[in-house]
């Protein structure tokens, strides 16, 4: 039998040890990948069997973090509705402290009509606040303005509606001298009946708002939808306008003290309903502001668990794999000294010099 050289040469021997050098030059560079990302660099081949189980924890993570930023965007709409509900309530507290000390006197009518405007004016515009892009107030329907501009040019719908129903129960316009033979019992009448129709149903919805009675909802946890906003159709807004516009228009009138007296009376009225329902208003955008908070804190909990679990099948052992490193650098180092030594191996070096 001939035993071929290679088997015993050291040129052999050292490229045996190319293989070896090139595996755990591999094996080296996946360690420090992982050791850098703190997680295994093929998650597939680690997880195996597991792999669908982890997708499915993640998938949970990812839901999560949709709903956070969904619950952030609902609590900055809750609490800007919350401050223009509030701003409206001082407005409308403000406003009957001022009728309260009201006394008919001469030119005192032009002080209920200053007072109806800024109060109007002031309900109309934090009805139509935004938070963002949307009216905060609008329902469902957020993208357009909830309450209608009264003072608006050309006259509004609700003004005009407003023009209408006295002239149509008296014959004369507010502004006529002969409005001033209106008795306060008729005044109150006019109040209650005519005008009072003005600010509720299809009057209200046609002339005055733009807002859906159908409020916007979202999903703040697993399973979990509430209502995430109020608009402009509660019986508040309603009342208060009413309010407002009755001592807007019928302030500065030619109507009689007695008849004033009527207007101011029945306007301190309503404001004092609408407060009441106002409250109620804010207690319900309080409760949602509530589950809000306490849904966030629910699902930052679930987050942290399904994290763990995750952390758990993907993140490397960080003192196993520096021990791995460690070993393998070691490994290779030697190989090369070994290499290095093999191919400076020469058969001449041990023949006897002659």
């Amino acid at each position: 039998m001939t035993m071929s050289a290679n088997f015993v040469s050291s040129q052999f021997l050292a490229n045996s040890m190319i293989l070896p050098i090139t595996q755990a030059q591999s094996t080296l560079t996946t360690a420090m990948t992982e050791e850098s990302t703190g997680q295994y660099a093929d998650l597939g081949l680690r997880l195996g069997d597991q792999s669908g189980y982890e997708l499915s924890l993640k998938e949970q993570v990812s839901l999560i973090q949709t709903l956070t930023s969904g619950n952030s965007l609902v609590s900055t709409n809750l609490a800007t509705a919350q401050n223009a509900l509030s701003a409206i309530s001082t407005s409308a507290q403000t406003t009957v402290s001022n009728l309260t000390a009201w006394t008919p006197s001469a030119n005192s009518g032009a002080t209920l009509q200053t007072m109806g405007q800024s109060a109007l004016q002031g309900l109309i515009a934090s009805a139509n606040t935004t938070s963002g892009d949307q009216y905060v107030f609008g329902g469902i329907n957020s993208s357009v303005a909830p309450m209608a501009d009264y003072y608006s040019t050309p006259t509004s719908a609700a003004k005009t509606a407003v023009d209408q129903a006295f002239q149509t129960t008296f014959g004369v316009l507010p502004s006529d001298p002969a409005a001033a033979s209106i008795s306060a019992s008729a005044m109150q009448s006019f109040l209650s009946g005519p005008f009072g129709a003005l600010f509720s149903g299809a009057a209200w919805t046609s002339d005055w708002s733009s807002a859906s009675s159908t409020n916007t909802s979202a999903e703040i946890a697993p399973g979990q939808t509430v209502a995430t906003s109020t608009n402009a159709n509660e019986p508040a807004f309603q009342d208060l306008a009413q309010a407002y516009t009755m001592l807007s228009e019928f302030g500065g009138s030619q109507l009689s003290s007695a008849a004033q007296q009527a207007v101011a009376s029945t306007a301190s009225s309503l404001i004092t309903q609408g407060q009441d329902s106002l409250t109620n208003v804010q207690a319900a955008l309080g409760a949602t502001q509530s589950a809000v908070t306490d849904a966030n804190s629910s699902v930052s909990s679930q987050s942290t668990i399904l994290q763990t679990q995750i952390n758990g099948l993907d993140n490397v052992d960080p003192n196993a794999t520096a021990a791995q490193i460690n070993s393998l650098t070691n490994q290779i180092q030697m190989a090369y000294e070994l290499t290095a030594r093999l191919q400076q191996m020469n058969l001449a070096q041990y023949l006897p010099v002659p």
